[in-house]
Order: C-alpha cells, then sequence, then structure tokens
C-alpha cells in the first residue's frame, strides 16, 4: 500500500509551468470573487494531470455564511460533481495557504497535494500554520507552497481590508 502512494506521488507531481498557470487561474477567481464583496480567495480542484474539475471562491461576505472559504466551496461543488467524498488522486490549488478549517477540511477529503500561493496570514484564528496541521495527521498530503506568493500576497493586500467584515 505505501509504495503505492509513493508512486502516486512520482506521478502527481505538477510541472513548475503548470503550477504557475493553475496558480494564475485561481487568483483570476479571486479577483472576481473580490469585486463580489469577498475577501479575494480561490482553489481549483485538479487530477494528476492537471486538467481543472472544480474551480470555487470565497463567498463568505456574498452569502453570510462564515464558512463558506474556498476550499469549503470546493469540497460541496465537488462532492457534488463526482459522487465522492474521497478526493484522493486529486490536488487543490489556492492562490494563497489555506486557514486551519480549509486544511483539515482537505485532510479529512484525503486530497493528496496542495498547491498555494501566498503563505498563511498572521491574522488567522486560530493562528496555526498548515504544516502543524498536516504534521499531526495519519492522511499525508503534500505541501507545495509559494508559487508566484508575492503576485498573491499583493493581490489580497491590495483587496483584503476593503472585502473584511
Amino acid at each position: 500500500m505505501l509504495l503505492q502512494l509513493v508512486c502516486y506521488h512520482l506521478a502527481m507531481a505538477l510541472s513548475q509551468q503548470r503550477q504557475e498557470e493553475l496558480v494564475r487561474q485561481a487568483m483570476e477567481l479571486s479577483a472576481e470573487t473580490a469585486r463580489d464583496g469577498n475577501v479575494p480567495f480561490a482553489a481549483l480542484l485538479v487530477d494528476k494531470d492537471g486538467a481543472v474539475i472544480v474551480a470555487a471562491k470565497n463567498t463568505v461576505n456574498s452569502s453570510h455564511n462564515a464558512a463558506a472559504h474556498a476550499e469549503i466551496n470546493l469540497l460541496y461543488e465537488a462532492a457534488q460533481k463526482l459522487k465522492t467524498s474521497n478526493l484522493s488522486g486529486y490536488a487543490v490549488v489556492s492562490n494563497a495557504a489555506s486557514c486551519p478549517m480549509c486544511i483539515v477540511a482537505l485532510i479529512k477529503a484525503k486530497v493528496t497535494e496542495y498547491y498555494f500561493g501566498a503563505p498563511s496570514e498572521d491574522n488567522m484564528v486560530p493562528n496555526i500554520s498548515m504544516e502543524e496541521i498536516v504534521a499531526k495527521t495519519p492522511f499525508p498530503i503534500e505541501l507545495h507552497g509559494g508559487i508566484l506568493a508575492d503576485e498573491c500576497a499583493a493581490q489580497i493586500a491590495a483587496t483584503a481590508p476593503v472585502n473584511r467584515r
């Protein structure tokens, strides 16, 4: 079983070019959701070849739902589309590191890899890093961060303060 998992991880790795393309797609969705009055976060579910299966954005403000983060919305949409809650074999790509609620949800969904741009914000509540959470789980999820980090952070910084409520 472990050997299969290791082989899968080798097959899953996305090229740097594809990682950047996907993060840019998440940034485009982030800009859309910011125009709707939300904090600019978005997430993509991709298969092992990097094809986008589901895309979702943060809708906390527009839906008046504190849990409507991009990753949570993505999990709802993926479950509906794929008719499963087990997302092993898939990766998530986002313009920013996930908050504790979202990374736990991705772990519970058994997402295999997570690619993100900007690092965690200092004002997360609770302020626990993804790495700390991942270190305490029996389900492996590989974290790949810092993809277009400066661009992602600048986009978030330009819009987030206006849209935080």
